[in-house]
């Protein structure tokens, strides 16, 4: 299944995967729709790599904001702060 755009013509369900995505990623479809967005995502390259690069930039950000700030970084900032007080 491919994109309109990719000039293959008729809805291969690539609208419908693109407005659930999200959700798809945040877990909270139900199991009929968790079902039909994985399936479309197994046939569709186009939506498989969409849903790859959200969940890879999901799990970066949750990686960098889990990392301690550097002491010296804190430093630099709270002087920054202050003087614009």
């Amino acid at each position: 299944m491919r994109r309109e755009e990719d000039g293959v013509s008729g809805d291969c369900g690539c609208a419908k995967c693109e407005q659930v995505l999200q959700l798809y990623v945040d877990r909270t479809l139900t199991e009929a729709e968790c079902r039909e967005a994985e399936a479309h995502l197994a046939a569709c390259p186009h939506c498989a790599g969409a849903y790859r690069f959200e969940d890879a930039l999901r799990r970066y950000v949750r990686k960098c904001c889990d990392e301690p700030m550097p002491f010296e970084l804190k430093e630099r900032l709270t002087a920054l702060r202050t003087a614009y007080l």
